[in-house]
């Protein structure tokens, strides 16, 4: 079935959406994404998913003419138009103007969003376990486009291709400090002695709606948590990992570079938060069960 994407206040078939062959997004990446999950016709944390979106344009200096309830409410149109209520939504908001580096002063983002049915046989082989591979890439910790959701998305295809050449499902890369930083599509958790750790911000990663709910659930649950910088040799002793993001939520990771972490098997606490996950999932939005979506 065709699917119908919204631009800019209108609806399009997606035979009949024409971009500009002089668009920013398609010359320079100049822009930025979401991706989020729609789960029986409402996404989960939606307002935190719009002002990530809104922040990224506001770091790169790009002017929204709309504001989050209109973002939110053509979410919405856009899964009822594609009849779809478990789904992938992507909003790709990017700066019109002209041609050239320099974009012209006061330039608005002009808005995409996207619907598609959500994959859950994909979804089952990634609680069954996954595999990454550490690429050759570095996260950049002095750009600030490593911490956005860019259009720039070149390392993170570039980390996927390399990890699928070595037979791994994910990318995770290092930064320019040798610390882990995350994967090309997840951020990245470690179990070290009953206590959860993840990068920290400032190793260069992005601050992943689903990493922010991990972190929620596991201190309410009176697990230890830290933030910390650790390296691949951490990584690589540590007693279970998982990787997160929020269309797949909690995914363990079971092997790096053909090295299996811990038993090879997904873990105790990372099958707990897996299941305390969902949970909360279901209880917010059976909480908000009388708006179309939110």
């Amino acid at each position: 079935m065709k699917s119908i994407v919204f631009f800019n206040g209108e609806f399009f078939q997606e035979d009949d959406f024409g971009l500009s062959p002089f668009s920013r997004g398609l010359h320079y990446g100049d822009g930025v994404f979401e991706t989020m999950r729609s789960y029986g016709g409402h996404v989960f944390r939606l307002q935190s998913h719009v002002q990530r979106l809104l922040q990224g344009l506001h770091v790169l200096n790009i002017s929204v003419a709309i504001d989050s309830r209109e973002i939110i409410s053509a979410i919405a149109k856009t899964l009822q138009a594609n009849k779809l209520t478990d789904a992938v939504v992507k909003i790709v908001a990017f700066r019109q103007g002209g041609e050239g580096p320099l974009p012209p002063l006061n330039a608005q983002a002009s808005f995409l969003i996207t619907a598609k049915p959500f994959d859950f046989s994909r979804k089952k082989q990634c609680e069954r376990g996954l595999s990454a591979h550490i690429c050759a890439i570095r996260r950049n910790t002095t750009s600030p486009v490593a911490f956005i959701k860019s259009l720039n998305y070149l390392d993170n295809i570039l980390g996927r291709i390399e990890a699928r050449d070595n037979n791994a499902g994910e990318a995770l890369f290092l930064n320019t400090h040798d610390m882990v930083a995350e994967g090309a599509t997840s951020n990245l958790f470690v179990v070290k002695d009953s206590t959860l750790w993840t990068p920290p911000l400032q190793a260069g990663i992005l601050n992943g709606i689903t990493r922010e709910v991990t972190l929620q659930i596991a201190q309410a649950a009176r697990i230890s948590c830290r933030e910390k910088d650790f390296s691949a040799r951490e990584l690589f002793t540590a007693d279970e990992a998982f990787l997160t993001n929020s269309v797949m939520e909690i995914m363990p990771l079971i092997s790096v570079d053909q090295q299996l972490i811990g038993p090879g098997e997904p873990g105790v606490l990372t099958r707990e938060l897996m299941s305390t996950y969902r949970l909360l999932v279901e209880k917010e939005l059976n909480e908000n069960n009388n708006s179309p979506i939110c």
